[in-house]
């Protein structure tokens, strides 16, 4: 499949910032996020204020969100082929910056540091991060579809209730950036957040950020029960294929549910 264009809905959130980062040489990306991160008076879950600065890969990935959660020192690749990742990570930090803060404290809670090992939390708190979609509904029956995996019943049959009940967001930067590239079993974790949902939020994500944060410091442990996966291109609108019902009978793509053991 070619590049996505920036209509695309998947950029709605982060377009306008997103297409002035892309443009900007090399390095200076960092620099306009650093500017604007100060004007929004950005802050880790301690009160540092976020910074965004050069840096090359290095260290855990537990240093590098202490250095958040302390200094608010976001370190991001200017060069190479990290540069573009953690551009994207720029662009969710200043889109949602309290679920941003929210998650990066939780890595350092008790139930995502267990004695040995990353633990289950904090593996989840990473795919959220990294691969995650705001799933905000206002329909328990298409949740419920979501999370059974039925796809038939989601994305055919309940495919214009999922346009007008469901605000689907990118969050995960991973996602975010694989998006411009997108092939057919790219699949995001969606967190469902029921609630009422005006379509509008996509253009105005703060009014969103700190409910969703909330929402992820209130169900804590609990997280992975929460997420659910997603072939995100089977979103209706989201590939033109979809429209053909026979897109969803691709059963490498649109799986089954599995079997929990007992």
């Amino acid at each position: 499949m070619a590049e996505l264009p920036d209509t695309h809905p998947g950029f709605a959130p982060y377009r306008r910032l997103r297409a002035e980062l892309l443009d900007l040489h090399a390095g200076d990306w960092v620099a306009r996020c650093d500017s604007l991160a100060a004007i929004r008076r950005l802050r880790s879950a301690t009160g540092a204020p976020i910074r965004f600065v050069g840096g090359a890969d290095g260290g855990s990935a537990l240093a590098y969100e202490s250095a958040i959660l302390h200094e608010g020192k976001v370190t991001c690749r200017s060069t190479g082929r990290g540069a573009l990742h953690d551009l994207h990570n720029a662009l969710v930090w200043l889109t949602f910056p309290q679920t941003k803060a929210v998650l990066n404290r939780l890595h350092f809670s008790r139930e995502a540091a267990p004695a040995a090992g990353r633990g289950r939390l904090r593996d989840m708190l990473t795919l959220l991060d990294e691969n995650g979609l705001l799933w905000l509904s206002d329909s328990p029956g298409l949740d419920a579809q979501l999370l059974g995996m039925d796809w038939t019943g989601l994305l055919v049959q309940n495919r214009e209730r999922v346009l007008d009940r469901v605000v689907p967001i990118v969050f995960g930067h991973g996602l975010l950036e694989k998006l411009a590239s997108p092939y057919k079993s790219m699949t995001a974790h969606c967190l469902v957040c029921s609630g009422r949902w005006s379509a509008d939020v996509v253009h105005a994500p703060e009014a969103i950020d700190g409910d969703v944060a909330a929402r992820i410091a209130a169900w804590s442990a609990d997280l992975p029960q929460k997420l659910a996966p997603l072939p995100i291109l089977g979103l209706p609108g989201w590939d033109p294929s979809n429209h053909d019902r026979s897109y969803y009978d691709d059963a490498r793509v649109f799986r089954s549910p599995r079997v929990r053991r007992a």
